[in-house]
């Protein structure tokens, strides 16, 4: 595959031979300013056939983040296959409320996910936007956050009480359930440095009334066992993870050693 000369570093794992059918292939893809990711899904094999990832450097508008995703997808052989279907995760700052509230939401500005009794609400830029639904017709527009609402309930258990956290390199999502797995709170924090990492996390546990000594932290997301972060976490909790792939989900033998904790929220996007 050819990569384009546009100030990006490229790399893949996996292959899709040229003999499976386009018809059973499932794109799933996200970007931000700093990076585009997707996986492929053959729904024949039930496995993650394909892995891609750029960085995107010296993004300073969306503008400019629409006209690079263009000349990345002009440039990617995989980005323009015909896909039977195609789901965008976007990643932008997002509220969550009530669905009995959604009358509140500003349709003309806001884009929303409804996830049964809860609303997930963000706005997306019209460039961005249009540039979606040019390069990808058929794509179907999801919260990247959507992704825990349907599946992080399936690692609660009655024994154990848990916390996740999904770390970016600019901000970190930290998701907690009720005991019966209804979501309390799912939020945003941005941080610059690792102590304003732990802080808010420390005051969200003492908020949440979270007993950090009992719950196990469960990490996932742009965070490693050698990071400082981790460090942190490890000194402040006593139960620590990183999140599994769910059972459901299969990666063929070139992901052996992928961390599947990192793109979680990715390559198990569904609607």
């Amino acid at each position: 595959m050819t990569t384009a000369q546009i100030k990006n570093s490229f790399k893949n794992i996996g292959e899709v031979e040229a003999t499976i059918a386009p018809s059973s292939l499932v794109l799933k893809l996200s970007f931000t300013n700093t990076s585009l990711r997707y996986f492929v899904l053959s729904q024949t094999s039930h496995q993650i056939i394909f892995w891609g990832d750029y960085t995107l450097h010296n993004i300073s508008s969306d503008i400019e983040l629409a006209n690079r995703v263009e000349k990345i997808f002009e440039k990617d052989e995989i980005l323009q296959i015909n896909y039977s279907k195609i789901l965008v995760g976007l990643d932008d700052t997002y509220s969550v409320m009530p669905t009995e509230f959604s009358f509140l939401i500003n349709q003309e500005e806001q884009q929303s996910q409804n996830l049964g009794d809860t609303e997930l609400v963000y706005q997306t830029s019209e460039k961005i936007l249009q540039t979606i639904k040019r390069l990808f017709p058929k794509a179907e527009l999801l919260h990247l956050n959507s992704t825990y609402l349907h599946t992080l309930p399936k690692y609660l258990n009655e024994s154990t009480e848990k916390l996740f956290l999904n770390v970016s390199h600019s901000h970190f999502d930290l998701v907690r359930f009720n005991g019966d797995k209804k979501l309390r709170l799912m939020n945003r924090y941005p941080y610059q440095a690792s102590s304003d990492f732990i802080y808010f996390v420390l005051l969200c546990c003492d908020e949440l009334k979270i007993n950090r000594g009992e719950t196990e932290l469960v990490l996932m997301g742009s965070i490693d066992s050698e990071s400082e972060i981790y460090d942190l976490c490890l000194r402040y909790f006593r139960h620590l993870s990183f999140i599994q792939k769910p059972e459901a989900v299969n990666f063929t033998k070139a992901f052996e050693n992928f961390p599947k904790h990192h793109h979680f929220n990715l390559y198990n996007l569904n609607p």
